[in-house]
């Protein structure tokens, strides 16, 4: 038997959830958030999920999505098993940029602005699998609110858990153009719910994309452009299809194998 387990490590900050963190200079904060997405009913197997935005080294945006089969140190240590590592192509990450536009009436909405569009997963066995990306200075699409949406996934055995559920990460502003900056968010993006999370089936199947200046996207016949918004559900003969990809093995000081990836996401409509 399984369950569901949705429990907030962070204190939210206002209306969508966002958490700042070393705010000492305006690119030295960042917005994240992480939850237990999935455990075992006696509490055996964890999936933990967390995602992280922040102005980055160019200032236009970083992103990053843990994968965990693990807790965090500051959760309680019962919720499970610290560390456990998975095989090689067991643990599952990908991620959502999403753009806010407002449009000439005021009226504003999420846009894509680029997601992965494959799923990737560990190549050795380990406790985290993390991707990185990190925008070009004048931000992937343009300046304004950016959020990430980060997905995550474990196998145990011939099952997935934890699959397809997204955690919200909330809103940034990049690059930091503070003094002209647009109207804020005033809503998560399509599937999200109260506690930041997109549950697996909540979100639509497409969503329009973002232009190079957050703007929709148009075609030829000026309609809008729009893109499926999650890779394929994995099967065995494409879990381990990006093993060529360059990884990076760190050992946190709980002991954990993260296994990370930088990918390059630099807007869907370019």
């Amino acid at each position: 038997m399984r369950r569901a387990v949705h429990r907030s490590l962070l204190a939210l900050f206002a209306t969508l959830g966002i958490t700042l963190a070393s705010s000492t200079a305006a690119n030295a904060h960042y917005v994240y958030y992480a939850d237990l997405v999935w455990s075992n009913a006696d509490s055996s197997r964890c999936v933990m999920n967390r995602s992280e935005t922040s102005h980055g080294s160019t200032g236009g945006g970083y992103f990053r999505g843990d994968s965990m089969s693990q807790a965090e140190l500051s959760a309680i240590p019962s919720d499970c098993i610290l560390p456990w590592e998975r095989n090689s192509g067991w643990l599952a990450e990908g991620f959502i940029i999403y753009k806010w536009y407002v449009d000439a009436q005021g009226d504003g909405s999420w846009l894509i602005c680029d997601r992965t569009d494959q799923w990737y997963f560990n190549t050795e066995p380990a406790s985290t699998m993390r991707l990185t990306s990190t925008a070009p200075a004048g931000g992937a699409c343009g300046s304004g609110y950016y959020g990430l949406g980060n997905l995550a996934g474990m196998k145990d055995g011939n099952a997935w858990y934890g699959w397809d559920v997204m955690m919200w990460s909330g809103s940034h502003l990049l690059p930091d153009t503070s003094f002209a900056a647009p109207s804020a968010p005033t809503e998560a993006p399509p599937g999200v719910n109260d506690d930041n999370v997109a549950p697996a089936g909540s979100m639509p199947d497409t969503m329009p994309v973002s232009d190079s200046n957050g703007k929709p996207a148009l075609d030829a016949s000026g309609n809008p452009i729009e893109t499926q918004i999650l890779p394929e559900a994995p099967t065995e003969a494409k879990s381990l299809s990006t093993a060529n990809a360059p990884r990076h093995f760190t050992t946190a000081q709980n002991g954990a194998t993260i296994e990370e990836v930088e990918v390059l996401l630099d807007g869907l409509a370019r």
